[in-house]
């Protein structure tokens, strides 16, 4: 018997989709050889910083947050064969790591000679060496350093070193764009799905979840041109959800009779229209 399968709902959502968001952008910190940048993401609904760290993938790399020097009780962000949350004890010292990680990782790639690191952290974590983070601030002085080459022990001498201050900008309602041009079919389909888009629109992920909200597959999708197949025909006859999201994590509705949406690590469904939880 022929399988079918069926797509209620296609869209990427942030953590909250009424969240207004303060994002710093990808700020270069280092370029040449050994590139280094951070991008810091806040979000105010969900009291979530995600911070996203490029730096050499065979160096240690280290950023602190709210310093213009390597001063005691400085709150650092270091990555050496893991990611290592970290305070300065001061002066020209290496940072030592604290007793509880209030660092949660979720994605660590590696391309070429750089390693990209993506991490959350709450704004305010009740430890006295970590920074809080303030949402009505639009500025944050970080330093910055990596290690000797080849070298992945943070407790040796840092290679190069810097400062940066940093400036935030917030996404309001108006950046979350519904993109209407991606079309999906057929729907439902025996597992082969067509996803058509024109060349402007960019998605990065695609990820298909099953109605209990657990993802069940996710597909790289940065490579994808105006017209893509997608093949879940590994999967059981039912009814799926996909999600497609770009790098920004902005909102892509593409049928608003049905919205899921993911509210602090929730997932609802809801008939009609856009619903807070």
């Amino acid at each position: 018997m022929k399988k079918s399968y069926l797509l209620l709902v296609l869209l990427a959502v942030m953590h909250s989709s009424f969240a207004q968001t303060k994002t710093s952008g990808v700020v270069s910190l280092h370029t040449g050889t050994n590139v280094m940048s951070i991008k810091i993401d806040l979000n105010q609904a969900t009291s979530l910083a995600t911070i996203t760290m490029v730096g050499p993938s065979t160096r240690w790399f280290s950023v602190g947050l709210n310093a213009t020097s390597m001063s005691s009780n400085t709150d650092c962000l270091t990555y050496s064969t893991s990611l290592l949350d970290q305070s300065l004890p001061g002066g020209h010292n290496a940072a030592t790591t604290d007793a509880t990680n209030n660092l949660t990782l979720v994605s660590n790639t590696v391309s070429g000679t750089s390693r990209t690191v993506v991490f959350t952290r709450p704004f305010s974590t009740g430890d006295t060496k970590d920074y809080t983070f303030n949402y009505a601030s639009n500025s944050l002085n970080i330093i910055w350093a990596y290690g000797q080459s080849n070298v992945t022990n943070p407790t040796s001498e840092h290679s190069t070193f810097g400062t940066k201050a940093v400036s935030f900008t917030t996404l309001g309602t108006d950046d979350f764009k519904s993109i209407n041009d991606i079309v999906v079919y057929p729907n439902p389909s025996s597992g082969i799905f067509t996803i058509s888009k024109n060349s402007v629109i960019q998605i990065s992920k695609i990820k298909i979840f099953d109605t209990n909200a657990k993802m069940l597959k996710e597909i790289d999708a940065e490579r994808f041109d105006t017209d893509n197949t997608i093949d879940v025909t590994e999967l059981s006859k039912g009814i799926y959800f996909m999600e497609i999201s770009n790098k920004e994590d902005k909102v892509v509705n593409l049928d608003w009779n049905w919205v899921v949406s993911l509210h602090r690590n929730r997932w609802s469904i809801w008939t009609g229209k856009w619903w807070s939880i």
